[in-house]
C-alpha cells in the first residue's frame, strides 16, 4: 500500500498570520494583556506562547552526532572499601545499569590489587567505568589500568579536571590514552554552578568557558584539537523546566563547532555530554514528588540528547529505605526505554518552533556570557576575579525570592506539603542535622528547615502551633481563601485546627475558641470586608491572646485594621517564608 500526503487537504486550512493568531489571542485574554502569557526567562529573554514557521531565520544548527537516542544509564558507587563497592556495582550491573562511575575516597583504593577487586566480575569492555572523588595522578592511574588484565578497552574516563602539569606530562597523557581511543580524560563539570543558582544560560557559557581553557592549555602542548575534544566528558545539570533542560544540551552542541574550529579543529568530533538530575530541588520531606522532578528532569536530558544519564537516588535513606529508593530510581530508565520508547526517535525537538527559538535563545545567552568569561582572560580568570561568582550570586538570589514569594512553586515544600510519615518522625532528627546541611542556594532547605522547626515541638513534648480558619460571606470566594490560607500555613508545619464557615454571631466564637488556636485567620467575602473584620477583632481581644489576620490584601482602611488588632494580612505575592518565621517567632517557636 502507497501512503502519499493528502496535500489537497490543506487547502481547507488556509494558513493564519502571526498577527491574525495574537488578534485572537488578545481578545480571548479580555482585560489582561498579552504580556501576561510571555515567559521572562531567568536568563533575561523573554520566550512567546508560540512561534511560526516563518520565524525560521532566528534558529542554529544543531549538529546530530547520534544516530540513535539510545543513552547510557550511569550508576554511581562510592568506594569506601573496594570489595562492597563491587558487591554495589555488580546489583547495579543486574538492574540494567550500562555505566559505572567509581567515586574513589582515598587514592590508595587505585592500586592494582584494590582495582583488580573493584573490577571482580565486571566486563569493563561492555561496561563504561568512569572514576571521580579523590583520584591518584591521571597518568599514574591510566598506567596502573592499562597494566591490569582485568581492564579492556572502555568508554568510561575521568570525571575529574585534569591537574595542573608541565607540558611533557599533558602529551604523555595523551600518549598513554592513545590505548583508549575512546576514554575521555577529564571533565568539565557544571553541576557545582548549577546547585550554587546558575541558570541554563550560565550553564552553557561555563561548559564552553571550561571547554575553552582545556584547549587552550592542550593545544599549547601540540595536542591536536580534535583529540582534545573527543578526551573531554561535557557534565550538565537537568534542573525541572523541561522545555529549558530539553534545549541546553542542543545548544551546547550548536555552540561546540564554533569553539572547536578557534582551535584549529575542522573534523565533527565533539565532547561528549553527561547529564546529571539536578539536587538543589530535591525534597526531603517529600520523596516521592522528587521521583516525579527526576522523571521529568531525565525526560528532558533524553530528549535533549545526552550521552550519558545518571538519576540520583531520590530520597537519602530517611524516608524512604536506600535499597527501595535505589531500585526505583533505576527504574526510571527502564521505563522511559522500554514503556516509553525514548530512545527511537534521535533529536524529536528538531522542527518544533518554540524549541527551536528557545535552543536559539539560550544559545545567543550563553555565547554571549561566554565571551565575557573569553575578555576576563578564560573561565579560570573569570572565576578568580569574581565575575562568575557575582553572575551566580544574583541569579541564585533572584530564584530565592522567587520560591519565599511562591512564583516558583516546589511541589511538597512551597505548596501542598504532606505529612510526615512515621518513619520521617522517628528520623526527624536526622532529616534535621541533612536539611541544616543542606546549602542556602538550595531551593528546599529554606522552607524544609521552617517546618521541621515548628514540627519539632511535637517532638520534645510541646505543642505545635495551631490555626483556625473562619470563613464568612461568598463561600465561593472564601473557600478559595481558605484553601490559600490553609496551605499556607502547612507549608510553616502549623495545625489546621478548623476550617469553618460560621456567621458572625455570639456562638460563633464560642465554636472558633474552643480549639485553643494560637492564630485565626479570617476570609471575610464580603463587598467590604473593614467593618465585619473590625467587629471581629473588637470581640475577640478580650478572648482570645493569639494572632489574628486576615486574608487578602490590605483594603485603604489597613491602619484602621491593625488599631483593631489585626496582625497582618496574608496574599498572593507575600514573602511567604518570612511570615511563615515571623508567625513562629508570635507563636513562640524556639
Amino acid at each position: 500500500m502507497t501512503q502519499s500526503r493528502p496535500d489537497s487537504l490543506f487547502h481547507e486550512f488556509p494558513a493564519i498570520s502571526r498577527e491574525t493568531w495574537k488578534k485572537r489571542v488578545v481578545a480571548d485574554l479580555g482585560d489582561k494583556p498579552f504580556e501576561s502569557i510571555v515567559w521572562h526567562t531567568p536568563d533575561g529573554f523573554d520566550l512567546e506562547p508560540w512561534y511560526a514557521h516563518d520565524e525560521e531565520a532566528k534558529r542554529v544548527a544543531v549538529p546530530a552526532t547520534k544516530t540513535a537516542n539510545s543513552w547510557i544509564n550511569c550508576h554511581k558507587v562510592t568506594v569506601l572499601d573496594p570489595k562492597s563497592a563491587n558487591a554495589d556495582a555488580l546489583k547495579s550491573l543486574s538492574q540494567d545499569a550500562s555505566a559505572l562511575e567509581f567515586s574513589i575516597s582515598d587514592p590508595a583504593h587505585c592500586t592494582p590489587h584494590h582495582l583488580s577487586i573493584l573490577f571482580a566480575g565486571i566486563d569493563t569492555s561492555a561496561i563504561a567505568i568512569y572514576f571521580s572523588g579523590n583520584l591518584p595522578p591521571a597518568t599514574e592511574l591510566l598506567e596502573t589500568l592499562l597494566a591490569l588484565s582485568s581492564f579492556k578497552a572502555t568508554t568510561g574516563g575521568f570525571l575529574a579536571p585534569p591537574p595542573l602539569a608541565s607540558k611533557e606530562l599533558d602529551r604523555k597523557l595523551f600518549e598513554l590514552a592513545d590505548a583508549l581511543p575512546q576514554f575521555t580524560l577529564f571533565c568539565v563539570d557544571t553541576t557545582g554552578y548549577h546547585e550554587a543558582g546558575s541558570t541554563a544560560a550560565q550553564e552553557i557559557a561555563l561548559a564552553l568557558g571550561g571547554t575553552s581553557d582545556l584547549l587552550h592549555r592542550f593545544v599549547e602542548a601540540g595536542i591536536p584539537a580534535e583529540r582534545i575534544a573527543s578526551a573531554i566528558e561535557l557534565i550538565l545539570p537537568v534542573g525541572s523546566s523541561h522545555f529549558t533542560e530539553l534545549a541546553k544540551p542542543r545548544a551546547v552542541r550548536a555552540l561546540l563547532p564554533f569553539l572547536l574550529k578557534a582551535y584549529g579543529a575542522t573534523g565533527s568530533i565533539q565532547p561528549r555530554l553527561f547529564a546529571r538530575t539536578s539536587e538543589r530541588n530535591r525534597s526531603l520531606l517529600d520523596p516521592y514528588t522528587n521521583l516525579l522532578r527526576q522523571t521529568t528532569e531525565s525526560i528532558s536530558a533524553i530528549l535533549g540528547g545526552y550521552d550519558t544519564l545518571q538519576i540520583a537516588p531520590f530520597d537519602n535513606g530517611l524516608s524512604v529505605r536506600e535499597d527501595i529508593a535505589s531500585r526505583i530510581t533505576g527504574n526510571i530508565h527502564l521505563v522511559l526505554k522500554e514503556e516509553a520508547w525514548l530512545d527511537r526517535v534521535v533529536d524529536p525537538a528538531s522542527g518544533s518552533n518554540y524549541l527551536e527559538a528557545l535552543t536559539a535563545k539560550l544559545a545567543e545567552s550563553g555565547w554571549s556570557i561566554f565571551k565575557t568569561f573569553e575578555a576576563a582572560g578564560g573561565l579560570d580568570a573569570a572565576g578568580r576575579c569574581g565575575i562568575v561568582g557575582s553572575l551566580i550570586t544574583a541569579s541564585s538570589s533572584e530564584r530565592e525570592r522567587a520560591v519565599s514569594k511562591r512564583k516558583k512553586t516546589l511541589i511538597g515544600v512551597n505548596r501542598y506539603p504532606w505529612p510526615l510519615t512515621a518513619e520521617q518522625e522517628e528520623n526527624s532528627a536526622a532529616i534535621m542535622n541533612a536539611a541544616e546541611a543542606l546549602p542556602a542556594s538550595n531551593e528546599t532547605a529554606a522552607f524544609e528547615r521552617l517546618r521541621l522547626k515548628t514540627l519539632s515541638g511535637k517532638q520534645h513534648g510541646g505543642k505545635i502551633p495551631s490555626v483556625v480558619i473562619w470563613m464568612v460571606g461568598d463561600p465561593a470566594i472564601s473557600f478559595r481563601q481558605a484553601a490559600f490560607c490553609e496551605d499556607f500555613f502547612k507549608c510553616g508545619g502549623f495545625d489546621i485546627a478548623a476550617v469553618s464557615a460560621l456567621p458572625i454571631e455570639n456562638s460563633s466564637y464560642d465554636t472558633v475558641l474552643q480549639h485553643k488556636p494560637d492564630i485565626i485567620v479570617l476570609c471575610i467575602a464580603q463587598k467590604d470586608p473593614v467593618p465585619a473584620a473590625l467587629g471581629i477583632a473588637a470581640a475577640l481581644a478580650n478572648r482570645h491572646s493569639g494572632i489574628t489576620i486576615m486574608a487578602g490584601k490590605p483594603p485603604a482602611e489597613h491602619e484602621s485594621l491593625l488599631g483593631a488588632g489585626i496582625d497582618s494580612f496574608i496574599y498572593t505575592g507575600v514573602d511567604v517564608l518570612e511570615m511563615l518565621k515571623s508567625f513562629q517567632r508570635k507563636t513562640g517557636v524556639q
